[in-house]
């Protein structure tokens, strides 16, 4: 009967089926979630409508009911550290000690959209307003403006302290990839007219990936595309157009990186094997992030709660 009230809740016969590793794990009522990020298979966070969830591994608990803010993204340290980014009216950022949520800074744009942690002492997140976008920079004691544009951040990715990336969209409606080497942030690649990124990932100096839309003028909301592009630690390239616009991105390693997106009722997950992109599963509803811990674990939330999990453990 769990199950198959699971099933239903998707809305997917895919997540039933024997076809693909994803399934829904849970549907949280009245949430509309944002952003999921797993330090391991038994440390999972994600954030959306106002609570934080966590999943220890068994099952999924609300750990905040509700803070100053709300929260609309999140990124796991490790198993016992956790920031979120968000707010209302000012943005907020708040970090997770293994005990508790605890508020950590406030940006003067109206909202903190996109953090990333490489490490404890390399914090970074995006305040968003109406004349761009500023990057923040925690060093593990105090916050600092870093860098301000013209840009609406959508993403931003830490690999480690001299290695991260932002997308963006510019005043002048080109979308962007951003890097940072240790030293400042400079513009890496712009996107051909049309198109829009919305994630960056990377699993080392060599392998980066950038995801999002290719909306060609008149094109119907359900007709919009998605892009992918790979990033070979020169340039930018590779190129692939697949049938759904793509929100995030996430990457266990170079064969193994899965892209989430959809509108409306359509939420596909595509899985690249390190030479082309496949469709995986399609959760029904769309999905607005996916985060995978190693090769074997991921998870993708969704616009109607829907929480899945790709658990593709050996036999």
């Amino acid at each position: 009967m769990v199950a198959a009230a699971l099933c239903a809740l998707a809305l997917a016969a895919s997540a039933c089926g024997a076809s693909s590793p994803w399934i829904i794990q849970t549907q949280e009522a009245d949430a509309s979630l944002t952003a999921v990020s797993a330090a391991d298979p038994s440390h999972v966070w994600a954030v959306g409508g106002g609570p934080i969830y966590f999943f220890n591994g068994t099952s999924w608990t609300t750990q905040v009911q509700k803070l100053e803010g709300e929260p609309l993204d999140v990124c796991a340290a490790d198993a016992s550290t956790a920031w979120a980014s968000g707010g209302d009216v000012k943005g907020m950022v708040w970090s997770y000690d293994g005990t508790s949520w605890v508020k950590r800074f406030e940006t003067t744009e109206p909202t903190a959209g996109s953090v990333a942690v490489a490490d404890s002492s390399h914090v970074w997140v995006a305040g968003n307003g109406d004349a761009g976008s500023t990057i923040y920079f925690f060093n593990g004691s105090a916050w600092a403006r870093q860098y301000t544009a013209p840009v609406h951040i959508q993403d931003l990715f830490a690999l480690d302290p001299t290695h991260a990336w932002f997308v963006g969209e510019g005043k002048d409606g080109g979308s962007r990839v951003y890097f940072f080497d240790g030293a400042g942030w400079k513009q890496q690649f712009e996107a051909p007219r049309h198109e829009f990124f919305f994630g960056v990932t990377a699993t080392d100096a060599s392998h980066a990936w950038a995801v999002g839309s290719l909306e060609e003028a008149g094109a119907a909301v359900e007709d919009i595309s998605g892009i992918a592009y790979s990033f070979d630690g020169k340039k930018w390239g590779g190129r692939s157009v697949l049938p759904a616009q793509l929100h995030k991105v996430t990457a266990a390693d170079a064969r193994n990186v899965w892209a989430a997106g959809g509108i409306g009722s359509n939420g596909p997950v595509y899985h690249f094997d390190g030479g082309s992109w496949a469709k995986q599963f399609d959760a029904r509803e769309s999905l607005f992030d996916v985060s995978a811990c190693d090769r074997l674990h991921a998870w993708a939330v969704g616009g109607l709660g829907g929480i899945f999990i790709y658990e593709n453990t050996p036999l």
